[in-house]
């Protein structure tokens, strides 16, 4: 057995660690950007606006329609991808592969944006690499759980987080 790396042991354990780590950056980064006067983005109060509607977006993919679907068939969505029994397939994971994911980019940038602190894209750039590499690490225990499954389901769904774009 090998040990993983720091990498891979933060992608498997996102829905703990990450979580525990990646809200608590992009909320008091915002809180304390906004009480000390942190340099602000020049569209006040546009990207305001815009953070909060990515924050809505992204909530209602992320919980209302990628948890939801995965509640249908008994998938608890933060439980780890080697525990899954059935391969969800259909509402919008019949269009991109990791929806809930997609919702998270958007909260990501959400925050970073309805702060209005330039400095915040640093968190959210980062989380949303990291989250592309949990992608990635999770669709490799996907394929080897659900084997041919997966990789049929890859071929009719070939986007990860936006159709026709990545």
């Amino acid at each position: 057995m090998t040990k993983d790396s720091l990498l891979d042991s933060y992608c498997l354990k996102k829905f703990t660690v990450g979580m525990a780590i990646e809200f608590p950056v992009l909320i008091g980064g915002g809180i304390l950007g906004v009480i000390f006067s942190w340099p602000r983005f020049p569209f006040y109060p546009l990207e305001n606006i815009l953070g909060v509607v990515l924050l809505v977006i992204g909530y209602v993919i992320h919980l209302g329609y990628a948890h939801k679907e995965l509640a249908k068939y008994g998938v608890h969505a933060h439980r780890h991808s080697l525990q899954a029994k059935t391969l969800v397939t259909s509402g919008p994971y019949s269009k991109v592969r990791h929806p809930g994911y997609s919702g998270l980019v958007l909260i990501y940038f959400g925050f970073a944006l309805g702060f209005g602190i330039v400095w915040m894209l640093v968190p959210a750039v980062i989380f949303t690499i990291l989250t592309y590499l949990t992608a990635i690490k999770e669709e490799q225990l996907l394929k080897e759980g659900f084997r041919e499954g997966y990789e049929e389901y890859g071929r009719r769904v070939p986007w990860r987080f936006i159709p026709r774009i990545i």
